[in-house]
């Protein structure tokens, strides 16, 4: 009964499987450079940890803003608009605001003063972050320096400072209203003064005391008129003069303030680590091949060194962003110059309604007899002049107590203590941190390398880039300790037999002449050739090795002949096929040496007698494996493949790349289309993931020097 396909689901879940098994396998392969680069990284995180110096951070807490009770205090308000207005507003400001203002220049400086430090602004202010608690008015001032003890008196420093100035700029903005009321305080004495000694002489001159009561009630209704005419000229006055202070205030005040900053990592710091990392690479990588003396050492350690020089002139981290938000300060400020100008407008328009009662009355008193209207006048003088002198004490006492009696609206709700303290760098949080980015950088230096690495590791690899079919995989086998044994993995023997079996499967007709090339010197093709031969003669076969490689000939040394007759001296003429053909010590395999070293092995190769030498052979021999020069530098083995009725390709999984693979098909095909049966992959590591203890005795089988991956 025929199976069903599968569904869609278990392909996909196979699918995934495969993916999972392949990347598994490449972190396997890869294990070396990721333990490499994550100890590596955590070992350089440990060490900056170390070398960085300790910072000892403590915190002091305030809270912003005006007390319920100040706040109701000063909203019954006090007649002085510009103290109302100011005490407002910083009952509004927000904790950004004070968070900016806690760290200008004068605190700063202040606090550098007030703890004779020796250090600048700019450096202090480095030390020192301000973080406003969310969604309250609490603020956190932190201050991290060498020792604890001068972290948090600079700590508290800094709180203190920033609650006195606070403090003085309530009090700068009375001293403006007390300045003004100062000066306007001795001319209105001085008038009150005038007028009431001028009453009073013209009075006992011309002997009147009193004015009937109804032109006593005009003269005091006129007297109220020109004094609330007075008060409100001294309001306007008042007004213009604070106006004229909130104005500079305004021209020294930014419109916008930072209202939140943002820290990151710094990206080019993490850019240049990922280069040293491979920087490092390469040159444990150029150190295995080249001595310390050699160029491309030298080079990889002068840019290795660079590197880490232009690490270290890279901050850790890098302002990330910020945003700007209004200045509520600047808002308030802008809210009583509008007020001051509202007030100042009123108190003119006061004024000319004043004027025109008063003229009002002019009629009435001009009626009254040249000497009572002298005394109305000079009583009105006096009254008016006193009403303005009391109005202008009044106020300055106002002044004097708003000032005396202002409190900042910052406060301290807790002292940083030199006790408790945070420590950076932490060294066992940067180790965490360090071992999580080291784990990500060393599995991304492990899949860059894998993606880097054009190698063919599997049969898989082979079949996806070149499409061509894998007749077998030889495993890597340690040389030194097979020729201390004799002994040997029984995958190594089953390779050779599948060899053998797909290379009489290859083609409908037998392929009795095959010749073995490779890309390279030393990707392991001689010893191939040699091993399958062996396999053939065990399965009871006729094999004839031919050592084609009249260049650089190795047959001969692996099986412990001479070589002082051979394939050149048959080419030549010299001696007769028969008379060259030497036994080997195993079973039904003979060898034709390369024989002495030929002037012209192209023109030999391609001649005639070669073709009648391989008929010749295949007279005497079933099968006929013939060892060819690599394809790289010569066009030897292309001649030779094309004399050949099969090919095979050996390709290392430890040395062949993609390029060198396909510039060998390439010179193959550059003569024609040579019968290429397939490609055997030499040097494979065994899957760690499957171990094998079991060996066997193999007898003749691969016993002889090279059964590794190199020929």
């Amino acid at each position: 009964m025929l199976s069903l396909p599968e569904s869609g689901g278990a392909s996909d879940a196979l699918a995934r499987d495969i993916d999972f098994r392949r990347i598994g396998k490449a972190l396997l392969r890869r294990r070396k450079l990721i333990g490499l680069v994550f100890i590596g990284f955590v070992g350089a995180v440990f060490v900056l940890s170390l070398l960085q110096p300790r910072q000892y951070t403590t915190a002091v807490k305030l809270i912003a803003g005006t007390s319920s009770n100040e706040s109701s205090n000063y909203n019954a308000g006090t007649s002085l608009p510009v103290l109302n207005a100011l005490l407002a507003a910083g009952s509004g400001s927000s904790a950004e605001t004070y968070a900016e203002l806690i760290q200008q220049d004068p605190v700063a400086s202040d606090v550098i003063q007030r703890l004779n430090l020796q250090t600048n602004v700019g450096t202090l202010l480095s030390h020192v972050s301000v973080r406003p608690v969310t969604n309250t008015s609490i603020l956190g001032v932190r201050v991290a320096w060498s020792d604890p003890e001068t972290s948090a008196k600079i700590a508290n420093m800094f709180a203190t400072v920033f609650v006195d100035h606070e403090r003085q700029l309530v009090a700068r903005q009375a001293d403006t209203a007390i300045g003004f009321l100062q000066e306007q305080i001795p001319t209105a004495q001085r008038r009150m003064q005038a007028t009431q000694s001028a009453l009073a002489a013209y009075q006992v001159r011309v002997g009147i005391a009193d004015l009937p009561t109804q032109t006593q009630a005009d003269i005091a209704t006129l007297a109220q008129i020109e004094a609330k005419q007075n008060q409100a000229e001294l309001e306007a006055n008042q007004a213009q003069s604070q106006l004229a202070v909130i104005q500079g205030s305004l021209a020294a005040t930014s419109p916008t303030i930072i209202g939140s900053q943002s820290m990151t990592l710094n990206p080019v710091a993490a850019q240049i680590q990922n280069q040293i990392a491979q920087l490092q690479g390469q040159l444990d990588a150029a150190r295995q091949q080249y001595t310390d003396t050699h160029p491309t050492v030298i080079g990889l350690r002068a840019q290795l060194a660079r590197a880490r020089q232009e690490l270290r002139s890279q901050p850790a981290q890098i302002n990330g962003g910020s945003s700007s938000v209004p200045n509520s300060t600047y808002q308030q400020l802008q809210q009583q110059a509008a007020t001051l100008a509202s007030t100042a407008a009123g108190a003119q328009s006061q004024i000319a309604i004043l004027k025109a009662q008063r003229e009002k009355f002019r009629p009435k008193l001009d009626q009254l007899p040249e000497r009572a209207r002298r005394i109305s006048d000079l009583q009105r003088e006096a009254k008016a002049s006193e009403g303005v002198y009391q109005a202008l004490q009044q106020k300055y006492q106002e002044a004097l107590i708003s000032r005396t009696t202002a409190l900042s609206d910052v406060s301290i709700t807790q002292a940083a203590q030199a006790t408790q303290f945070s420590v950076s760098p932490n060294v066992m949080l940067n180790l965490e941190l360090g071992a999580i980015i080291g784990l990500g950088l060393a599995l991304g230096a492990a899949f860059l390398a894998e993606f880097m690495d054009d190698r063919f590791r599997s049969e898989d690899d082979v079949k996806e880039r070149f499409g061509l079919p894998v007749l077998a995989s030889v495993p890597a086998i340690d040389s030194n300790d097979w020729r201390a044994n004799q002994w040997i993995k029984p995958l190594s023997v089953e390779a050779f037999y599948q060899l053998v079996a797909s290379l009489g499967s290859s083609s409908n007709a037998p392929n009795r002449t095959i010749a073995f090339v490779s890309p390279d010197q030393g990707d392991g093709k001689s010893t191939i050739a040699i091993n399958t031969a062996i396999s053939m003669g065990l399965m009871h076969a006729r094999v004839l090795i031919v050592d084609a490689d009249l260049r650089r000939p190795t047959i001969h040394q692996k099986l412990n002949l001479s070589n002082e007759r051979g394939l050149s001296d048959v080419l030549v003429g010299l001696v007769r096929f028969p008379d060259v053909i030497k036994r080997t010590r195993h079973a039904n395999v003979s060898v034709l040496t390369a024989g002495r070293p030929a002037p012209n092995p192209v023109g030999l190769l391609q001649g005639a007698t070669f073709d009648r030498l391989l008929k010749k052979a295949r007279e005497h021999f079933d099968y006929i494996i013939i060892d060819g020069p690599a394809l790289r530098s010569i066009v030897d083995g292309v001649i030779i493949a094309h004399k050949a009725e099969g090919t095979v390709m050996v390709i290392s999984a430890q040395r062949s790349d993609v390029r060198a693979v396909q510039g060998a098909l390439g010179k193959l095909r550059s003569l024609g289309s040579p019968n290429l049966l397939g490609v055997v992959l030499n040097g494979v590591k065994p899957d760690v993931s499957q171990p094998n203890d079991y060996y066997v005795r193999v007898g003749q089988l691969l016993s002889l020097p090279g059964t590794s991956s190199v020929g």
